[in-house]
């Protein structure tokens, strides 16, 4: 019995022993590791490229160059997020070490819901309903919202253009350009020639649900003829011609 629990003792004593040195020399190779290259993945959750490779690229080169003596897992990465997260259209920004050498980061693009024009410049409403100057590297068909003075009420039409968008009068992408005014919206449909003019407020509700039946109960080739489209009248639609 005294000799199994020797036995027993030692084996124990040389099995703690080579995890301890294991973990040594683990904790060593992870503190001396490097990466060899950097792999930078965009994502865009509408297929809006907001956030191109260009804007990217010089923050990372910039931020590899400060920290170039620097082991992969002593690098501060999250510096390299709040710099990527600073640009006008990057919504969110990860970077990691994947222990295969690799320096990833993940760059999560805004999206925009309009273009908005205004004091003859052209800027994005984003999903988030932030102004920013549109970018001009990146063509995007988005409804187009005009009659704006400033930032607030550029959110303001965003919210206008979500129950628009929503209402059963129009698709996602039904809608070619809303006008906003002091006590009305004009709105102009993608594939026809006319202007719809509607309340805002409560009533704008209802106005969207009568243009529906409207458009319902009207063939094509008379939508077409249509010059303009009145709702602002109790349960009516007052439409004029060509």
């Amino acid at each position: 019995m005294k000799k199994k629990r020797l036995l027993y003792t030692t084996l124990s004593i040389v099995l703690g022993t080579s995890l301890l040195f294991s973990a040594v020399l683990s904790i060593q190779h992870w503190k001396n590791a490097e990466f060899s290259r950097v792999e930078i993945n965009f994502q865009y959750p509408d297929k809006q490229a907001l956030v191109v490779k260009t804007e990217v690229e010089p923050l990372i080169t910039a931020f590899l160059a400060e920290n170039s003596d620097s082991s992969a897992l002593r690098i501060p990465s999250f510096l390299l997020e709040t710099s990527l997260e600073a640009l006008p259209y990057v919504a969110d920004a990860q970077v990691y070490w994947n222990l295969n050498q690799s320096l990833m980061v993940t760059v999560v693009s805004k999206q925009a819901k309009a273009k908005v024009f205004m004091n003859d410049q052209q800027f994005l409403l984003t999903q988030a309903h932030e102004l920013l100057p549109a970018p001009r590297q990146t063509p995007l068909d988005l409804p187009i919202i005009t009659g704006v003075k400033d930032s607030t009420t550029a959110t303001n039409a965003g919210t206008l253009l979500d129950e628009v968008i929503a209402s059963p009068a129009f698709t996602s992408d039904g809608l070619a350009q809303m006008e906003v005014n002091a006590s009305n919206v004009v709105l102009i449909p993608q594939g026809y020639p006319h202007r719809i003019t509607a309340n805002t407020g409560i009533e704008l509700a209802g106005d969207l649900r009568k243009l529906s039946a409207y458009y319902a109960a009207t063939p094509t080739q008379e939508l077409e003829d249509i010059r303009s489209i009145d709702l602002r009248y109790k349960n009516q639609v007052v439409s004029t011609t060509r």
